[in-house]
């Protein structure tokens, strides 16, 4: 893969994913600190938190030196089990006033103006789902009315039109479900824990934008990991990892990091998000007029419109640009668009019972060869397929198995045949073969037979 990669690119395949409805947020304590730091108070990371709670504890918190190498989880059992032998007490009991330390900590909440301006960031975004590694309980603050609060025993799900906030990592109202301590990791490595499994499915349905956070977490790492080898066939929906990464010194352009991620540096998480939502605004802005454009054509073809049928029966680059457009915008057209084709063919099939009217038979064939060759079998609906085979089967009864000029059958027609079914894609010809075989389509089964062979 290559490096390079645009901010354009970025912001596009963001918009993409926003469309589409699948744009996840994956929220880190930078985004916390971004959100309450008024010069005041400000939020705590990690670090910071087991540093206050173990001085407010009066423990010896190590220096420096000695936490080379070590994870915040094993600091974090440390600090408890030191509490432990200075109380007397179990590591349980000690593990959990820690704990309860921890959610009286992290009390803070943003101001007003800051709930405003991030509240109308997320209505703009309106983000599918939301997981934090953050205790606190800052993002339901911005989002007052429109979320669902989840801790990590709860089920990541939640009613239509309010979205759901999983903190894998516990919630500062429950100190039970707060995960810091190695022993608190180990149960997420389970076969088949929910947590991590969910996680790494919901990542890997989605467009996540990582915002305030360092993806230095073992078990989202395990869980990235996870989401890009769970399958390795071609995506139908859009999916990236993009990490939006703090720095006092932010690159311009964005890269991918060795994990093959989407990396965009920022010095200012909300600015980053303005860029965003104005990027959106007007790709939205863009789109609609596209949709604007969709839904006159869709009129067209509801309308009975004798010129563009027509259009649609005498010129193949029309047809195969209106079957351009129903790839791209299947669940809008497809419905107007087999209706528009059942009559056009409807009415071709009527007039070639006219005495001698041998060429509505080739233009009926040409409309339907236009159809398989050109769009692609995976991406068909059925409904169209089925229609597509049975008229096939219907015209090729009057088309010769060879070029030879048979009197009573279509000319025309025959010669058409025979120049274009090699176009038909091989998976077409073996999908149409195995419906006409189970459907009873002899004249079908008994052309493309020859085909194959």
């Amino acid at each position: 893969m290559s490096n390079e990669i645009t901010r354009d690119v970025v912001f596009e395949k963001l918009f993409t994913s926003f469309s589409y409805g699948n744009l996840g947020m994956f929220i880190g304590a930078g985004f916390s600190k971004a959100v309450i730091d008024d010069g005041v108070y400000s939020a705590m990371g990690w670090f910071e938190l087991i540093q206050k709670v173990s001085n407010s504890f009066g423990l010896d918190f190590p220096s420096n030196d000695k936490l080379v190498g070590v994870s915040l989880p094993e600091l974090a059992t440390k600090m408890c089990k030191d509490l432990s032998l200075r109380n007397g007490i179990s590591y349980k009991d000690a593990k959990f006033l820690f704990k309860q330390e921890i959610c009286k900590l992290s009390t803070w909440l943003p101001q007003e103006a800051k709930i405003k301006s991030f509240r109308e960031i997320f209505d703009i975004l309106n983000p599918a789902w939301i997981i934090t590694t953050n205790y606190d309980l800052v993002i339901e603050s911005i989002l007052t009315g429109k979320c669902k609060s989840l801790n990590p025993l709860n089920y990541l799900s939640a009613p239509k039109g309010i979205t759901p906030i999983y903190h894998l990592h516990g919630t500062r109202i429950d100190p039970e479900s707060i995960i810091i301590t190695q022993d608190d990791y180990i149960p997420l490595f389970r076969p088949n824990e929910y947590r991590q499994s969910k996680l790494a499915m919901t990542i890997r349905e989605s467009t996540t934008l990582v915002l305030g956070y360092s993806l230095g977490d073992m078990n989202v790492l395990s869980s990235l990991d996870w989401s890009k080898n769970i399958y390795n066939v071609e995506d139908e929906f859009p999916y990236e990892i993009i990490q939006v990464l703090w720095t006092s010194s932010p690159k311009d352009e964005p890269y991918y990091d060795v994990n093959e991620n989407i990396v965009i540096e920022t010095n200012d998480i909300e600015a980053f998000l303005n860029e965003l939502c104005s990027k959106i605004i007007e790709k939205q802005y863009e789109h609609d007029i596209q949709m604007k454009k969709l839904e006159r054509i869709i009129r067209l073809l509801e309308t009975n419109n004798a010129d563009l049928k027509q259009r649609f029966v005498t010129q193949q680059g029309f047809r195969v640009s209106l079957l351009k457009v129903l790839s791209d915008f299947e669940y809008h057209m497809i419905s107007p668009y087999i209706q528009f084709l059942s009559e056009c063919i409807g009415e071709i099939w009527n007039k070639s019972s006219r005495n001698g009217a041998f060429e509505m038979y080739d233009k009926y064939l040409n409309i339907i060869l236009d159809i398989i060759i050109h769009y692609d079998f995976k991406r068909m609906p059925p409904r169209l397929f089925q229609i597509v085979a049975e008229s096939l089967d219907k015209v090729l009864g009057y088309v010769s198995d060879t070029r030879s000029l048979v009197i009573g059958e279509a000319w025309e027609a025959t010669k058409t045949w025979h120049d274009n079914y090699s176009q038909i894609p091989m998976e077409m010809v073996h999908e149409l073969l195995s419906f006409a075989k189970h459907s009873g389509l002899g004249t079908l089964n008994r052309k493309l037979k020859p085909l194959i062979s």
